[in-house]
């Protein structure tokens, strides 16, 4: 059987998948009351994310899940091309579209196998190996019969130590960035409802605000707001190039587009779905998964597409800035209404009836453009902090690509 690579050093061994790792499968019947208080599902992976940062209550879980330890690694098996892999830093239980690995540390060293999941050939082998009709994965039998070249205990030791190094900058960034992100939430809060200069003012359903703003709701200032269907449901498939198809994981939350994330649909798919064809300056709003992320549509991700996960806002009002828009739906305001409002189920789901509802605050157009000037210089400021994310991540993942195949030697 051929390996990942071609070639590597001589002293390389080459072992199989299930030499390194075996499959931890442990059924929970009742999460609830398990005694385990974290869930992770699909929605709590995320993308090039070595270790899990996010989960759900088992209290919201109803069906049987697999249980998992402090150690192990969460690799998800559906949709391999998100290349969704991370170390569980606590025990919990997790959806069955998660294949529970754990390390045998007889061939690798401690936290060797998260960095050695992202290696670029085996994340390509296992996209490559994927199956299915409706939604691609990758059985466990398959993954365990890979062989793999394996760096020496001495050399797994270094590569570790500075995919790790360069993991704990790109920690402090995201805490700077996160930090900076609180103070835009905090000043947009304010001049969404104090504006700038004024003196007077009124109670609304949202609360106070000048006298002199309009209060809309948003249905009646947009052309449109609807929400996409996936292809699968009339039995098109997705396809590997062609026009992009938006999901929920397809937006970070700051409100940046993932390209990497999209997926990919034909013409024919397109036109079939035309209800959600995307047009510039359109307002993407998750409404399902991970609620209230919102992006506005830039001509260089067009063509393009969405699903049901995603409503679609188009803004039509002459008096409303597009800009001001995105920024409304993306504050507090926005998602405490959202918050309120909306239907508690066991999946976070947010109606086009209830969005369409949302009280908007209106002020002059000068006054929009005065407070979009004043966000846009936090704005550059986070960007800046998301650029050297960006930099550092192509950093770990080129570095760790030449680690693994001895390409580069520390």
């Amino acid at each position: 059987m051929k390996t990942i690579i071609e070639k590597a050093p001589q002293e390389w061994k080459t072992v199989k998948f299930n030499e390194i790792a075996k499959q931890r499968s442990v059924r929970v019947d009742d999460p609830g009351e398990s005694g385990y208080e974290r869930y992770v599902g699909l929605e709590h992976l995320d993308s090039g994310s070595p270790i899990v940062k996010r989960y759900g209550s088992t209290k919201d879980v109803t069906s049987s899940m697999k249980l998992f330890k402090k150690g192990d690694v969460l690799f998800a098996r559906r949709n391999t091309y998100l290349r969704r892999c991370s170390l569980a830093t606590f025990d919990g239980v997790c959806s069955g579209d998660i294949i529970i690995l754990q390390p045998i540390l007889d061939h690798i060293v401690e936290d060797f196998l998260p960095v050695f999941m992202q290696f670029e050939p085996l994340e390509n082998r296992i996209i490559s190996l994927s199956a299915g009709a409706f939604s691609k994965r990758i059985k466990w039998k398959q993954l365990a019969e890979e062989e793999i070249p394996l760096p020496t205990k001495e050399e797994q030791q270094k590569i570790v130590k500075t995919i790790w190094n360069i993991q704990d900058n790109i920690q402090k960034t995201k805490k700077l960035i996160e930090t900076t992100e609180t103070l835009k939430q905090g000043l947009l809060n304010e001049l969404l409802t104090k504006g700038i200069g004024h003196t007077r003012f009124k109670d609304t359903e949202l609360g106070r605000i000048p006298e002199e703003w309009e209060v809309e709701s948003l249905k009646s200032i947009t052309s449109k707001i609807t929400k996409g269907t996936t292809p699968t449901t009339y039995g098109n498939s997705f396809v590997d190039e062609g026009i992009n198809f938006i999901k929920v994981e397809s937006i970070d939350e700051f409100g940046k587009f993932l390209p990497e994330s999209f997926a990919y649909i034909d013409e024919d798919t397109n036109l079939m779905l035309s209800r959600s064809i995307l047009q510039e300056n359109d307002i993407l709003f998750s409404i399902a998964g991970a609620l209230g992320r919102v992006a506005r549509v830039t001509q260089n991700i067009l063509p393009a597409n969405t699903n049901q996960a995603l409503a679609i806002i188009r803004i039509t009002e002459e008096n409303i800035l597009h800009q001001y828009a995105q920024y409304y739906l993306s504050s507090d305001i926005t998602q405490e209404y959202i918050s309120k409002h909306s239907v508690k189920t066991a999946q976070a789901n947010v109606s086009l009836t209830l969005l369409s509802k949302l009280p908007i605050f209106i002020p002059s157009k000068n006054e929009q453009l005065k407070i979009c000037a004043i966000i846009k210089k936090v704005e550059e400021n986070l960007n800046s902090y998301i650029l050297h994310l960006e930099k550092l991540k192509n950093l770990k993942k080129k570095l760790m690509n030449k680690l693994i195949i001895g390409k580069v030697r520390v």
